[in-house]
């Protein structure tokens, strides 16, 4: 009898409340499947939202990529101008610096040579005045030789030999001597 009653409560529920319980029944379906329809249109839209970000990433991610790529070739580019300029500086400066050297040793060759021509200009003058003051010396003993010679004479000779040997005469110190002392 318990089934029986229960049956019984079932269909006395259904007589008095059965049309509102279809109705709120619909209603739930039509909640239920508009959650659904929301929850399927969420879904969409963040997948849409996921990949639109996605694609947005990877456009920016090949940007950066392609801009990297372009940093990366200017400076190797302007690595690759820098050496070459130092190389070039470098070249120029040991060119310059060959140049001096050759030019230095053309003028130190040049200086030993003029050097070498004066010491032997100053050689043969030294060579000729000694062979000049022998000449003196020997006219001056061969002098005493043939007769006695005062001291006088022979500081005259020897006086000689010396003006010659300064390159002046004893016209020009005498003249000297007799020149009024000036006060």
């Amino acid at each position: 009898m318990s089934d029986n009653k229960t049956n019984n409560v079932d269909q006395i529920r259904d007589l008095i409340f059965g049309s509102q319980i279809k109705a709120i029944d619909e209603k739930f379906e039509q909640v239920d499947t508009r959650i659904k329809d929301i929850h399927q249109d969420l879904l969409s839209v963040l997948q849409e939202s996921q990949q639109k970000v996605q694609k947005e990433t990877e456009r920016t991610l090949e940007v950066l990529e392609k801009k990297i790529d372009n940093l990366w070739a200017t400076s190797q580019k302007e690595k690759a101008q820098l050496k070459e300029l130092l190389e070039n500086a470098e070249e120029s400066l040991q060119d310059r610096l060959l140049l001096q050297k050759d030019e230095f040793d053309t003028k130190l060759r040049i200086t030993k040579e003029n050097i070498g021509d004066e010491h032997q200009k100053i050689a043969a003058s030294l060579q000729s005045t000694r062979e000049e003051l022998n000449q003196i010396l020997q006219e001056g003993l061969s002098a005493l030789s043939k007769e006695k010679l005062s001291k006088e004479s022979m500081a005259q000779i020897l006086m000689g030999a010396a003006l010659n040997i300064q390159g002046r005469d004893i016209t020009s110190i005498l003249s000297e001597d007799n020149e009024p002392e000036k006060q």
